[in-house]
């Protein structure tokens, strides 16, 4: 299990493996959650679903566009 230590500003390093493990690149936003004396961080990645009537000339039904696109480029 990775280990880190928190700084005497409150701060700590994400190790590595699990910058690696969740592909976390500088900027990504972690949220933590206090549950029964454990810590759980997530990332706080936007939804497929929050995109919905970004494209262009929309449907509005967003997953069912990037399936047809990827079925079009043959990546099922």
């Amino acid at each position: 299990m990775p280990i880190s230590t928190l700084t005497t500003k409150g701060q700590t390093t994400v190790p590595k493996k699990v910058r690696e493990a969740l592909a976390l690149e500088p900027g990504d936003k972690l949220s933590w959650e206090v549950r029964d004396g454990r810590v759980a961080v997530t990332t706080e990645r936007p939804s497929l679903l929050d995109f919905e009537g970004f494209i262009k000339n929309s449907s509005g039904d967003v997953v069912a566009e990037l399936a047809e696109a990827r079925k079009r480029r043959g990546r099922v």
